[in-house]
This record gives structure tokens, sequence and C-alpha cells, in this order.
């Protein structure tokens, strides 16, 4: 009997965990969490009302993105969920408002148009055997435009409180007011002081958006998990032919996904109203990538079969962070739909290197990881470079066709600028070209290093990435770091991936 040493021990357990679906999004989540603590000021990251204000702003798009998962696990796609989101979300308000439906009314109503809106989707694809692409392609384009005409493209007026129980509503908040107005006694006085003692601190963020949302994810584990529905769909992702020849009625299962993937994109449109003052039909635009993005991230194949929802979880919480990161660093909105995209495409990346077990390609994926942080990290000196850069030039060709004599409408005249924004717009391109072509060159030097894998190299590029991220801390963009430090682990785990896959195999032959 061959007893392992302690390295081989560490070595198996890390193979084993990284074989699971959603290791590589617990891990982002631990790694910029511990450096967004590291590198931020005041309340501190881990505490409680941090994370359950992240659970909070999670959870409309968490449920959303648990619905797709249904339909990727199927080998599926659904592009129309953020158009279903907003559909369901302004005609809900619309009727309540409007029509002096009582919000239970209103709410059912919107469920149903979600189950509806699948059920359609699903028939075209499955008995009628339309690609998802198309059919949920053409449903993004026929439900906002639906929304738009049912409601006028106007926002409702404000919603009645019903619509707190999906999203701000506290529990605890009751208690509090009864506590603070002497109203309780006994152990119930008992709890009100406790919570009203430890408001600020931990009840202030603890809302129902948060507890819907985890208990939407537990509820959904146990169903994909542990019923028939989960296992039907898992193998018609996996091999759907085969499941047709095993008995499983494929076009009824796959009509399943549809329409809970619709009624998640409902019920996140709850989530969202319980949050909102107001109910608008523009909700939801871009949910669909961000959806996608979650789920696979979490570690759930585009290609079907493989996933979990836990992973998707992770996934959104990741995102989240990510995203709050970047708003921190203040990037534009617009900036942000770039880097969702470029999520996507290192997510399924990383899908086809883990089926692909090749050890070079997860080196190289890993540097594509670590590319991508540092270009992420980028986007903030740079965006505001080159946008003060393009502006200065629109004012100084505006200047020259004014002394030229030509002929300028309104328009032209918005590109003027006076003294303070031209002194402004030179501010900060000083400020901002000199670390936008450090970072630049850091992202060349790590595709440098995925090209040759070199193990010196690597470490030192690690190191290089460590060095960069102090330096933005020093540079009043700390906000910004926590994404180099994530790309610092990357560069460092190169070197050691040849190894680990050779050791594995070894321990595993040893085994067998």
């Amino acid at each position: 009997m061959n007893v392992l040493s302690l390295q081989d021990k560490a070595i198996t357990h890390l193979v084993s965990f990284f074989r699971k679906e959603w290791s590589g999004a617990l891990l982002a989540i631990l790694i910029l969490s511990i450096a967004i603590e590291m590198v931020t000021s005041g309340k501190p990251f881990f505490h409680p009302t941090n994370i359950m204000t992240i659970l909070n702003n999670s959870a409309a798009i968490g449920v959303v993105a648990g619905g797709m998962t249904l339909v990727i696990l199927a080998a599926g796609i659904d592009l129309s969920v953020g158009a279903v989101m907003g559909m369901v979300a302004a005609v809900t308000g619309y009727i309540a408002s409007y029509w002096g439906l009582p919000p239970g009314i209103a709410i059912f109503c919107g469920l149903a148009l979600g189950g509806l809106i699948g059920a359609i989707h699903g028939s075209l694809i499955a008995y009628l055997g339309m690609p998802a692409f198309i059919v949920t392609l053409a449903g993004l384009s026929v439900w906002r435009g639906s929304a738009h005409l049912s409601t006028g493209a106007q926002a409702t007026p404000k919603l009645p409180a019903t619509f707190d129980l999906f999203g701000r509503y506290n529990p605890f908040a009751g208690l509090r007011e009864q506590f603070q107005a002497g109203e309780l006694s006994g152990l119930m006085e008992s709890l009100g002081g406790f919570v009203d003692a430890n408001w600020m601190g931990f009840f202030r963020t603890f809302q129902m958006s948060m507890i819907i949302f985890i208990v939407f994810f537990i509820l959904l584990a146990v169903v994909v998990s542990n019923m028939r529905l989960g296992r039907y769909i898992y193998a018609i992702g996996s091999n759907e032919q085969g499941s047709r020849q095993a008995g499983i009625n494929t076009r009824l299962y796959t009509l399943y996904t549809y329409v809970l993937c619709s009624m998640g994109a409902a019920f996140g449109a709850l989530l969202f109203l319980g949050r909102a003052p107001y109910a608008k039909s523009d909700y939801g635009q871009m949910w669909e990538l961000n959806a996608i993005a979650a789920v696979v991230i979490g570690g759930t194949s585009l290609f079907g079969g493989r996933g979990t929802v836990i992973g998707t979880f992770m996934g959104v919480v990741l995102i989240k962070l990510i995203n709050n990161g970047l708003t921190l660093a203040q990037l534009e909105t617009f900036w942000q739909m770039v880097v969702t995209g470029l999520i996507i495409l290192v997510a399924v990346g990383i899908d086809i290197v883990r089926q692909s077990k090749s050890a070079v390609k997860v080196q190289q994926m890993l540097g594509v990881v670590a590319i991508v942080l540092a270009l992420f990290a980028a986007l903030t000196p740079l965006s505001a470079l080159i946008s003060s850069l393009i502006s200065l030039h629109e004012h100084n060709s505006m200047v020259a066709m004014q002394q030229a004599g030509a002929n300028m409408v309104s328009y032209h005249y918005v590109r003027l600028l006076d003294e303070v924004g031209v002194l402004n717009l030179h501010t900060i391109i000083s400020g901002t070209w000199m670390i936008s072509l450090a970072l630049l060159a850091l992202v060349a030097g790590a595709v440098v290093t995925v090209v040759k894998l070199h193990k010196t190299l690597s470490f030192a590029m690690g190191g290089i990435f460590v060095v960069s991220a102090l330096a933005l801390i020093a540079s009043d963009m700390a906000a910004a770091a926590p994404l180099l430090i994530l790309g610092a682990f990357a560069m460092a785990g190169l070197p050691t991936v040849p190894y680990m896959f050779e050791r594995a195999r070894a321990l595993d032959s040893a085994n067998g």
C-alpha cells in the first residue's frame, strides 16, 4: 500500500477541486475578494452588510441566469430573456397602476406571461425544429417591441408597496419599529433590542431580494440534482439522439427548459421591480449577455450536458464583483459592455480547454486570463485618455473650421470647449498617458509570456503584475488593482501546470 506524501496529497486535492466545473469561479471570487479587502479603505469588504448588498444586487439577474442554466444544460440558448424580463416588468407594473388590478393578480399575470412566452419559444424549437438561436433572437426583438407598444414606452407611477416584498422589504424592520415604539415585551422585546442595536452593522441590508435569491438557487439545485427533470436535461444536453432512443420525451423536456427559463426571466422582473420605484419597458437590456456570462463563468458548458446550478450562483456573484470594481474605477457603462463580451469569450475558452485536458492549453488559457485581466485594469486610464484625445482633437478641428470661415451648424459648436474644458482635458491626458502605456506594455509582456511559456519569464511577469497593482494603488486607481492581483496568480500558476498534470497522471496510474 502506497502512502502519499504531503505534496502528492495536495496535488490530488487540487486536481479533484479543479475537476469541478465551478472551481474557477470560486477561486476567482476568493482571490478578488481578498484583493479588494487589501486595497480598499473604510468598511471591510467582508463586512456582512457589504456581502448582503452584493447578494441583493445580484438577485434579479441571478434568477434570470438560473433559468438560463437549464436551457444551456440542454444544449440550447435563449437570447430573449432580457426582452422577456422588460416586457413582464412593464406589463405587470402597467396593469397594476393603470388597470387597477390588485398587485397579487398583476404579479400572477406577469408570471403567466413569462410562461406563455417560454411555451411559444419551446414549441417552435422542440416541435417545429427551428434553431433556438433564431427563435430567441427573433423573440428578443418581438417582446421588446411588444413591451414598448403595450405601455407606450412610458414609466408607470410609483408601484404599490406589495412589490417591495420581492426586493427592498426588510423582514426585521417592523420588529425594530415596534421595539422603538415600546410595543414589545418579554422575549420579543429582547429580540427587538438586539435587532435595533445591530441594525446598521447587520440587519439594515437583510432584504427579501437576498433571501429569495438564495432560496431560489437552493430549490433549483435540488430539482436539477435529484429529480427526473434535472437528469433528463443533462441527458438531452449530452446526447439528444441517445436520450430519445432511451425513451426520454426529448421534445417535451426541451419545451420545459424554455418555459422555466422565461418564467425565470419573469420572476427576475418581479425582483427588479421590488427594488425599482416604477416599471418601464426598457428594463433588462443586455441582460441576456450577463445571464449567459454568469452561466458560462460558473462552469456550465455552452455545448450542453455539463454544469451546475451552484456554479451559476458563483458566476453571478463574480460578475457583480467585477462590475462593481469597474464602476468604482469609474469605467463607463459602454466599456463595461465590452468587458462582459470578453468575459464570455474567456469563459468559453476555459470550457474548451477543460475538455481538451492538455497541460499546454491550460497554461495558455491561464495566460489569456492574465492578459484579459491586465486589459481590464488598463481600460480605466486608457478609456479616459482616448476620450480626452478625441475631444481635444474635435475641439481643435472646430476651432480651425471657425477660423477658416467654414459654415458650421449647431452640433459643430457642441464640440467647442471653453478654456477650463481644454485645461481639464490636458490634465487628464498628462495624468493617464504614462500609466496607460505601462499597462499596455504589461499586456504585451503577458502575451509574450503566453507565447514562450518560459518558467522564469512567467514568475517574473507575476511579480510585475503585483508591482503594477501597487502602482495603481499609489496612483489613486486602487479599484483596478485586484484585477492585476488575480492576474498575478494566473501568471505565477503557469509553470506549475505541467508538473501537476504529470504527477496527477502518475498518481492515477498508481491507484488504477
